[in-house]
């Protein structure tokens, strides 16, 4: 079983069942138990060469920078190459907060609301026409036929009103 966990790569996606045991473990943060495996499969294997590791788009620009005069300096990742790979840049910890905290703040939000008799609505986000005025409409293929981008959700939310939803909210971009 180690000689086939040796050869999985960095970021595969593995399916695993096994039983917690009691253990004392020195080298892990979980001490007190291990896990005994008893299967496993591989879901999905990552590529060998990925665009770049978590860790080096968890790291500064102050400690690429200050790398950079080393035998061994950090890559640079540019914006372009971290949005192109999202899943793995997401997964760095700064990135990683700013969507759990982005969560936190919505459902105190819906909290708030619900409890002051709001319903939360979702608008319609791609209409088969120009919205508003016809000024800075977006356009795009959507199943063959053309679409636009919905410029405000308040045509929605007054009918929404209209139809005896009388406090609405939604939350959007």
């Amino acid at each position: 079983m180690i000689r086939y966990l040796k050869g999985l790569t960095i970021e595969s996606m593995i399916d695993l069942k096994g039983t917690l045991t009691e253990a004392e473990v020195r080298s892990c943060s979980i001490q007190n138990v291990e896990l005994k495996i008893e299967r496993i499969h591989s879901v999905s294997n990552a590529a060998v060469q990925l665009p770049f590791l978590v860790e080096d788009a968890a790291r500064s620009e102050q400690e690429v920078e200050e790398s950079q005069g080393t035998d061994r300096p950090f890559p640079r990742l540019g914006q372009e190459l971290r949005l192109d790979n999202r899943w793995i840049d997401l997964r760095a910890p700064a990135n990683n907060a700013i969507m759990r905290i982005q969560s936190a703040i919505c459902q105190l939000f819906r909290e708030s609301l619900y409890s002051q008799g709001f319903v939360e609505i979702h608008t319609p986000k791609l209409i088969a026409g120009e919205s508003e005025s016809g000024a800075g409409v977006f356009t795009t293929d959507y199943f063959g036929t053309t679409a636009c981008l919905a410029q405000s959700p308040q045509l929605y939310k007054q009918m929404a009103i209209s139809s005896d939803l009388d406090r609405v909210f939604e939350i959007g971009p």
